[in-house]
């Protein structure tokens, strides 16, 4: 039998403190239970189903230098003995869609609307970055009526969460009929107001190309983007994309906009929203006001839309496809600054606190015997002070907490609690499930 080498010492290990690894840690702010519970209670009720994905994909599912070219993001390369090139998934709709065209799905049902709370990694300037996001994305579905549905669900969300001041803004961006002749009329209008763009404006401008080459067109509606107040000024008064949609696609528009009327969705016109390729035709973004005390500018929610063109030049092939994502931190940010609501769904009704070692031993049982009763309970085994425990309790949404201390443990008694009025009783540990049961039909 080889000897066993003895054990060096490490010495203490040095933890590295990043942001860019965006850890979701309970406890800051609001509760991330709260947010989590809410994202699949309403995106369930709207009808998505939960996906999971692997976080290793091929480098290239969809055919050679293809996400090179539609793929911003730098992808994290694994080192492996295979001889397929892996890599973390670097968006989570890449992975989303891979595995809708990889099983098929398209030939097992006509809509497909999906839900997922996973994380991303990608790489930044040398520096790897890691992003927790929360999406839905819809399969199949051409008619805009999915579009008003997924922007409802969104303010559904927000409301649930308390978060009662956002703004909706929604533009079409045409389809590829109507988009090289904009681009076109648009590129003619700011090659007459060059010398009153910035810098930055005209070199893009340079670079413009023809209305035909789909890269060099996106390019252009990059001044959309430009916060420059003569840049502003100019694109305020040039023309809009609103004015140069095809039939089609003005009928499309119309008939989103009658829908967000009809569910009382208040929304702003918004001809200068573009975004990036990756979108086309409706597309729409969720945001917040400026902050008035610090005098902050608008705060950005999440963009969503079609998806159309990206996913058929990914795919080959049409696919109506709709998507909404958002950064679980920037939710839980936005909904401890804005929500006006911190009241998390009842998890249990009772609360289960022990304080000793012999305690824990009685809890053990109690909760066993809680739980055979048909009594929902929750529990936190370990040394976490009485207070904290009682504000778990309510936050937990438990009508009751029962507390099994070193005194109680050796007298075979229970201390029911309140925890709304905090008034509390002692009782004979054999009689407490059935006062409990009392007390939870009262």
């Amino acid at each position: 039998m080889p000897r066993l080498k003895k054990q060096q010492s490490i010495g203490e290990v040095k933890v590295i403190k990043d942001s860019a690894f965006g850890d979701l840690i309970p406890g800051r702010g609001t509760d991330l239970g709260l947010v989590v519970s809410k994202l699949h209670k309403i995106s369930q009720m709207f009808g998505y189903q939960r996906v999971e994905t692997s976080p290793v994909e091929i480098s290239d599912p969809f055919g050679k230098s293809k996400v090179a070219k539609l793929e911003r993001r730098e992808l994290i390369r694994l080192e492996t003995e295979s001889s397929k090139k892996l890599v973390l998934r670097p968006h989570n709709f890449f992975s989303i869609l891979r595995a809708y065209l990889a099983n098929e799905i398209d030939k097992k049902e006509q809509t497909t609307k999906w839900y997922y709370v996973e994380p991303s990694f990608y790489s930044e300037n040398g520096t790897v970055a890691y992003s927790h996001e929360f999406g839905m994305v819809s399969f199949g579905e051409p008619s805009v009526i999915s579009d008003a549905h997924m922007i409802n669900m969104i303010r559904t969300l927000l409301d649930e969460l308390g978060i009662l001041n956002a703004e909706f803004e929604v533009n079409s961006k045409g389809c590829e009929n109507c988009l090289p002749y904009y681009h076109e009329v648009l590129q003619g209008y700011l090659q007459q107001n060059r010398y009153n763009l910035c810098a930055t404006c005209q070199q893009i401008l340079s670079k413009a190309g023809t209305p035909q080459e789909n890269t060099q067109r996106e390019d252009l509606f990059r001044v959309f983007s430009c916060e420059t107040g003569s840049c502003q000024e100019i694109l305020s008064s040039g023309p809009q994309i609103i004015d140069h949609l095809d039939e089609s696609c003005n009928k499309n528009f119309t008939q989103l906009l009658e829908a967000l009327d009809e569910l009382d969705i208040p929304y702003q016109l918004n001809p200068k929203l573009f975004e990036d390729s990756k979108f086309s035709h409706i597309l729409f973004k969720v945001k917040f006001p400026a902050n008035a005390e610090d005098q902050s500018g608008d705060v950005q929610f999440g963009v969503g839309g079609r998806k159309n063109l990206y996913v058929e030049r990914l795919r080959g092939q049409p696919l109506p496809t709709l998507e909404f994502s958002i950064d679980l931190n920037k939710l839980l940010n936005l909904t401890n600054i804005h929500g006006q609501t911190k009241k998390l769904d009842q998890i249990a009704d009772v609360y289960l606190i022990n304080l000793g070692g012999m305690a824990v031993k009685k809890s053990l049982r109690l909760f066993r015997d809680l739980w055979k009763n048909n009594i929902s309970v929750a529990e936190q085994f370990g040394e976490n002070g009485i207070k904290n425990q009682f504000r778990l309790a309510a936050e937990k949404g438990c009508h009751l907490a029962l507390v099994v201390g070193q005194k109680e443990a050796m007298e075979g008694t229970v201390i029911l609690r309140d925890v709304r009025s905090g008034m509390q009783e002692v009782f004979a540990a054999d009689r407490i499930i059935e006062e409990v049961k009392k007390r939870l039909q009262e």
